[in-house]
């Protein structure tokens, strides 16, 4: 995957996040606990994006 695309990924993430943050639900969880699932959430996307670069695979 190129830079550009995984920034633009990164990105995107974010952007999700910030949406999501406006849910009542989720204001309710506080700052360490909101770092935390968002920090897990990079944890995935970092790995995925490793598990692909790895394997070779490719998008046509």
């Amino acid at each position: 995957m190129s830079f550009m695309a995984t920034l633009t990924s990164i990105l995107a993430i974010l952007c999700c996040l910030f949406l999501v943050s406006g849910h009542s639900g989720f204001r309710q969880l506080g700052f360490a606990k909101s770092l935390r699932l968002g920090l897990i959430w990079a944890v995935i996307i970092v790995g995925l994006v490793l598990v692909i670069q790895v394997s070779g695979l490719q998008i046509r």
